[in-house]
């Protein structure tokens, strides 16, 4: 770990998240700080993003806007990107996704702020807790 007491992306070791990478993403944050980009995106958090838009490939190797994937407003997401990188804090976001089967499911994150190596944008590492039981499909 480097000697700065607030972590970078590059202090991150997916290895000390063991139990939690299914519901994980990690995603830079643009640098008008309007949005975040994911690149890491666990298996239980893609399908619940896959859930939310219908009939589209979702390519995370080069990245995709939350804001492609989640109907959030855009002044209340530019202050909360605020808070987890320019204070830093650990922020907590709530909401709840429409499913393209008609469905709603209740959503939150655990938002970490990693601090950015010189010439990058920062990260931030989120944790979803969501309700899982809808990704089964019994009773469809």
């Amino acid at each position: 770990m480097s000697q700065n007491p607030r972590p970078t992306r590059k202090d991150l070791r997916f290895q000390d998240l063991v139990g939690w990478h299914a519901r994980l993403t990690l995603c830079h944050v643009l640098e008008d700080g309007s949005d975040m980009v994911a690149h890491i995106v666990g298996e239980d958090v893609k399908a619940l993003f896959k859930s939310v838009v219908n009939d589209r490939h979702l390519d995370f190797t080069k990245g995709t806007r939350l804001r492609d994937l989640i109907d959030v407003d855009s002044e209340a997401q530019r202050q909360h990107l605020a808070k987890i990188t320019l204070i830093p804090s650990i922020a907590i976001s709530k909401g709840e996704l429409n499913l393209v089967n008609d469905r709603k499911i209740a959503i939150a994150s655990l938002d970490f702020p990693l601090m950015p190596a010189p010439d990058e944008t920062p990260y931030v590492l989120s944790l979803y807790d969501f309700e899982a039981p809808l990704f089964t499909t019994r009773g469809l």
